[in-house]
């Protein structure tokens, strides 16, 4: 924050959070666009210190999951590389020894534009994971088929409203879930598909979400909204190792832009947990 001509506040936690969010209204770039179509011109940081700030921040690291064993793993949907991705992260995971009951990845109906495609297609592993795709949905569902080595039982449910559609999947042991939107006037997102989900959870289930990396905090305060502190649960994230991604959405302006959404998902969070009375 200092070195881009920020001074640190001062005061409670919560009105920390809240002006560390407000000035990072500058490292919106994005600007609603998809992520990659991010605008890179306007970074004023020093790239280099900027990427092991990242490190040591954790956000371009792939940490092992604590537990050998949890109730669930939720893998969140995003672009089709990042996607594909963390569905293999989860499914080495497995293989490595950890043991997960049930599998929910959590996506939507976006349409997948021929950039995203294309990115895939230079990865020769992975390129007939996106053949005959048209959504991230049918990128999931492919990908899990193939790194769980299941066949996959397709029900769409149609709508006027594209929003309100929804998809859902079941592969092997896994449940691919395009939940509709909670709100007719935008797409569904993440915590759309984890209301959904959330039902299967018992109050003492260990949960492990994996998602890529850079993310991975934004998220995780999603899922603590979400599943609840009201109960006694295990929430746990994890990322892949970023290095999969080529360099790709793992940048400094991509840094910057996650940076800001943890502090959005960290005061979203903060503006949600119960507070004492003044004077209390």
């Amino acid at each position: 924050m200092e070195a881009d001509g920020g001074t640190w506040p001062n005061g409670p936690l919560d009105d920390q959070v809240e002006a560390l969010h407000e000035f990072s209204r500058r490292w919106d770039f994005r600007g609603g666009a998809e992520r990659l179509e991010m605008r890179s011109d306007r970074l004023q940081l020093e790239a280099d210190q900027l990427l092991a700030d990242a490190v040591e921040l954790g956000l371009t690291v792939a940490n092992t999951p604590s537990q050998s064993r949890y109730d669930h793993a939720l893998v969140l949907g995003g672009t089709a590389l990042a996607s594909i991705y963390r569905l293999r992260r989860l499914y080495e995971l497995c293989e490595a020894g950890i043991e997960v009951d049930n599998v929910a990845v959590l996506t939507a109906l976006r349409e997948v534009g021929e950039p995203e495609l294309e990115l895939v297609r230079t990865h020769p592993e992975i390129a007939h994971m996106v053949d005959g795709s048209t959504t991230e949905f049918d990128v999931m569902t492919a990908a899990t088929a193939a790194f769980s080595h299941s066949s996959a039982e397709v029900d769409h449910v149609a709508n006027t409203n594209p929003h309100l559609a929804s998809s859902r999947a079941r592969v092997g042991n896994a449940i691919v879930l395009a939940a509709p939107s909670s709100d007719p006037s935008r797409r569904a997102n993440t915590r759309d598909n984890y209301d959904v989900y959330s039902k299967q959870i018992g109050p003492t289930d260990s949960v492990l979400i994996v998602t890529s990396s850079i993310y991975l905090p934004y998220q995780f305060f999603v899922a603590l909204q979400a599943l609840g502190w009201h109960q006694p649960r295990t929430i746990e994230a994890v990322g892949f190792p970023p290095e999969w991604m080529d360099g790709v959405l793992v940048g400094p302006t991509n840094v910057l832009q996650e940076l800001r959404s943890a502090l959005f998902g960290a005061r979203n969070t903060l503006r949600a947990l119960p507070h004492e009375p003044a004077g209390r």
